[in-house]
Parts: C-alpha cells; sequence; structure tokens
C-alpha cells in the first residue's frame, strides 16, 4: 500500500506540477473543505465549523488507526483541502508522505504541537486527545484557523467553541471531582494509550502491550502482570474497542480479573455512531468505569 501511495504522489505531481494546490478557486459562499485524520479531531472540528464547513474524515469509522492507510480516493480529496488536521506524534504513520506533495504544508494544523508530550521508554505517546485539558487547546487552534480562513463566520465559530469549550472543562471537572479519593492508584490496560489521561487524574497505568496495541507482549511480560495481579490484589483489567482483546482475555482468565471497557477513543464503532455517541459521552463512560477499578 506505501509503494502505491508513492507512485500516486508521483502522478500528481506530473499532472499538477507547480499549480498551486486547495480550493483556491472557490467560489464566493462556497464552505471551506477541512479534512480531519480521524476522530477526536473530526470531533473538535465539526462542533467549531458545524454547517459552515464541509469536514470530512480520512480514517473511516469502525477502523483500528493505527494500521490504517489512506486510498487513492482519499489522497486526490486532500489534494483540495483548505485545511488538514492531523494529530501528529508519530499517531498517523502515512502523513510525513504526503505534506509537502500532495498537502501544502501551510495548509496543515498538526495537533500535538498545541500540548505538552509525554514519553514512555523513549517512545512519544500520540493519544494526546485522552486529555480534554488538550483538547480544549486544540479546538481552540482549530477555532483559530477556521476564523482566519472564514472571517465572515468568525461570530460563529467563536460561539461555537465557547460552547465546546464550556462542556470539556465540566468533562475535566467531574473526572477531577471523582476520582480524588481513591482506593487504588493503578489500573491494568490493554496497551499504553492512557498516559495523558493517567497524569491528569493522577493515576498509573500497568499495559499489557506498548504504545501500539500490535506490539504483542512476550510471555514473560504476560506472566509478569499475571503475578503483579495476585500480589496487589487487582480487580479488572480493562479491555478497548477496536483492538483484538484475545491476550487480556487470556490474562483475565488466568488471573480471575473481571473486564471492563476503557475506550481510547482512536474511532467510533458503528453501534456507537448508531447509538449517537461522541467522545464527551464516551469519556463519561470511561469515567464511570475508572470510578470502578478505583474507587469503588
Amino acid at each position: 500500500m506505501r509503494k502505491i501511495i508513492i507512485i500516486f504522489i508521483l502522478l500528481i505531481l506530473l499532472i499538477t506540477g507547480c499549480s498551486p494546490k486547495g480550493n483556491s478557486n472557490k467560489t464566493v459562499g462556497e464552505k471551506p473543505i477541512v479534512y480531519t485524520s480521524f476522530y477526536p479531531l473530526y470531533f473538535l472540528t465539526n462542533e467549531i465549523g458545524r454547517d459552515n464547513i464541509d469536514v470530512r474524515m480520512v480514517i473511516p469509522i469502525g477502523v483500528d488507526s493505527h494500521d490504517y492507510e489512506p486510498s487513492m480516493k482519499q489522497l486526490k480529496g486532500l489534494e483540495e483541502a483548505d485545511i488538514f488536521i492531523y494529530n501528529g506524534a508519530g499517531f498517523e504513520a502515512w502523513v510525513d508522505k504526503l505534506i509537502g506533495t500532495i498537502v501544502d504544508e501551510e495548509k496543515t494544523l498538526r495537533a500535538s504541537d498545541e500540548v505538552e508530550l509525554i514519553e514512555i521508554s523513549g517512545t512519544v505517546d500520540p493519544h494526546i486527545w485522552l486529555n480534554p485539558e488538550n483538547m480544549n487547546s486544540i479546538g481552540e487552534k482549530i477555532k483559530d484557523r477556521l476564523t482566519s480562513l472564514d472571517k465572515e463566520n468568525k461570530d460563529e465559530y467563536e460561539k461555537n467553541f465557547k460552547d465546546l469549550s464550556s462542556r470539556l472543562k465540566t468533562l475535566d471537572n467531574q473526572f477531577l471531582e471523582e476520582l480524588t479519593i481513591k482506593k487504588k492508584d493503578t489500573i491494568l490496560v490493554s496497551h499504553s494509550a492512557f498516559a495523558y489521561m493517567a497524569k491528569r487524574y493522577d493515576f498509573e497505568q500497568i499495559s499489557v502491550a506498548g504504545i501500539s496495541p500490535e506490539q504483542e507482549p512476550s510471555p514473560r511480560t504476560i506472566a509478569n502482570i499475571i503475578e503483579i495481579v495476585e500480589e496487589e490484589g487487582y480487580e479488572y483489567i480493562f479491555l478497548e474497542t477496536l483492538a483484538n482483546p484475545k491476550t487480556v482475555e487470556i490474562i483475565a482468565e488466568e488471573a480471575n480479573l473481571k473486564t471492563l471497557v476503557l475506550n481510547p477513543i482512536e474511532g467510533l464503532t458503528e453501534e456507537e455512531v448508531n447509538n449517537g455517541e461522541d467522545y464527551i459521552s464516551i469519556m463519561g463512560k470511561n469515567l464511570e468505569n475508572l470510578k470502578k477499578a478505583l474507587v469503588e
């Protein structure tokens, strides 16, 4: 797939030459086209831009974000984007090949530039959106970029961001208040996706896999986790959506653990879409499950 993307990029360059990219020839009143790489950034952009923009998402609903490669149709669409918003910090492996070729760098917004990054064992954790404070900072930057692109609708962007910011701050306060008094300060998780959440709300994570859920744990790692469970008396281990639960289920069975969902919100499932779920409602469910493991 990577070879196909590179060939497609070369074809685009041959066809377009040095012509300007994006919708420089938009007619008056035409909506700006904004591409976002995956769901959390789509959520922010859609909440702020609403009917004033044409917002699109590269990684489809129900697809694991870590190994996704965009289709040729999506690559062609990205060439027409007025803004391309992506996470960075190594989350989208395919992005670096596009910037400066299919997508002008000046038309990009890298969300990870807006927050303080965390490293785990020398690798940057890209899961910045799991701290609502970070989402608020990224949302403000998106609002600024939309305003710069579309000054006519500045007041609406400002109002929409203010409403969204209030919801994110309320969510953050709920986490802070309801996780204040803990019986435990550590959770067992399927992979190391929750460093930003853990730092903000003062708990630790012990993970089965690394930052990418595709990193299979060694038998020794699994044995060590089972030993920790027995010594520390853990009751729960957290599964997540859009990832294979097999290893976690094996550990749960061997160590007599109950399973709960802690959703990294890298994307929505079709069921979540059908149920009208969004970032804030899913984070609320995460809080309820964290309380079972840390507070109750």
